[in-house]
């Protein structure tokens, strides 16, 4: 079973996120969602390796 994770944007940002969808760059927010969350994990955990 998938743990999930609930996210609460305000209407600006959602309405940011509905350009880039509308925009065809991603098919849905969920997706959009995965590719941002994945994308900051991946920053940060680099800049934890750079500080070691």
């Amino acid at each position: 079973m998938a743990d999930l994770l609930h996210i609460r944007v305000g209407k600006k940002l959602k309405e940011e996120m509905n350009k880039l969808i509308d925009s065809g760059l991603f098919s849905n927010q969920a997706e959009l969602t995965r590719e941002a969350v994945r994308d900051l994990i991946l920053k940060y955990n680099n800049e934890l390796k750079k500080k070691k």
